[in-house]
């Protein structure tokens, strides 16, 4: 999960119902309770936290006009084509081979990308040394050689250990901790770095104006700020913290061992199926391993589930 800074509109939102609760809280009726040790201490920081809301929810407003009309002025208009076109489309199909496509539309195999190349347009692509997929898409994006975007493959080595590593993005928990037992509670927030170089088109894009949906293009996380949205696909991490490792949930028990994923056998009572989602390893207790969460499975009309 990616978690990101709240924006301003979030901020906006909570500033104007601040008010509203503090009516609420002056208006209500006297109440007994109990104030502990600390209780100073929690009123104080509550109290801040309020206040600081308030701050910027007002800036945020006042400031609001002002930045649409500086925007306005400063930024760049995308100038006109002539041809009318208010919407282009980019398909990229990764690993396809443009030479069986090719004889593929010809034998009409493929009528609905044959459609779409008389359509549109449909062109032969220069790949790049080497024809990698994470390369390749690297140049598409940025429009620079491997030399300057600096991805050359799919994984790297650390010059310190010599150990493989992931070349599109680093990603490290945070630097300090607490421990409190046999807890370790992490301290600041963990590193996600994209290691690629370049500047993407959509970024030029977006300082004149255009609206970009980026949608399932590799090499994009963690995701950059645009004017537009941006769903990252490959190296995305996945659940177990991994790059693509699967679970196989089967209740065939004499079903062979996937490559690369996990098989989790199971078993099939009155149409139910109860086991477990497998999630990273749970780094605040030591050696307690990867952590889990349950997961119940109700299945129409009953059968073996795969």
């Amino acid at each position: 999960m990616i978690l990101k800074k709240p924006s301003r509109k979030s901020i906006t939102v909570i500033a104007l119902a601040a008010p509203a609760m503090t009516a609420l809280l002056i208006g209500a009726g006297p109440a007994e309770a109990y104030i502990g040790p600390g209780a100073g201490f929690a009123f104080i920081s509550s109290f801040f936290i309020l206040f600081v809301t308030l701050v910027l929810g007002v800036l945020v407003v006042l400031f609001w006009p002002f930045r649409l009309i500086i925007k306005a002025l400063t930024g760049k208009r995308p100038e006109k084509n002539g041809h009318g076109v208010k919407r282009v489309i980019v398909v990229g199909l990764d690993g396809l081979d443009p030479k069986l496509a090719g004889r593929f539309m010809d034998e009409g195999k493929m009528p609905n990308l044959s459609r779409l190349a008389e359509s549109g347009t449909f062109k032969r692509l220069a790949t790049t040394l080497p024809s990698m997929s994470p390369v390749a898409w690297s140049s598409f994006i940025t429009g620079v050689d491997p030399s300057r975007h600096n991805i050359f493959d799919f994984l790297n080595r650390d010059t310190r250990t010599y150990m493989p590593e992931l070349s599109s993005t680093r990603i490290a928990g945070s630097k300090r901790s607490i421990k409190l037992g046999r807890f370790t509670i992490p301290v600041g927030k963990p590193t996600v770095r994209l290691l690629r170089h370049g500047r993407p088109f959509w970024s030029v894009l977006g300082e004149y104006g255009i609206f970009s949906s980026v949608i399932r293009v590799p090499m994009t996380f963690p995701p950059e700020k645009l004017h537009g949205t941006l769903l990252s696909a490959m190296c995305v991490p996945d659940l177990r913290g991994t790059q693509g490792t699967f679970t196989h949930f089967t209740s065939n028990g004499s079903g062979a061992a996937r490559t690369g994923g996990v098989q989790v056998p199971v078993e099939v009572k009155d149409g139910v199926i109860k086991t477990h989602i497998t999630g990273p390893d749970n780094h605040m207790v030591k050696g307690a391993g990867p952590m889990r969460i349950l997961m119940e499975i109700r299945l129409n009309g009953g059968g073996t589930a795969e």
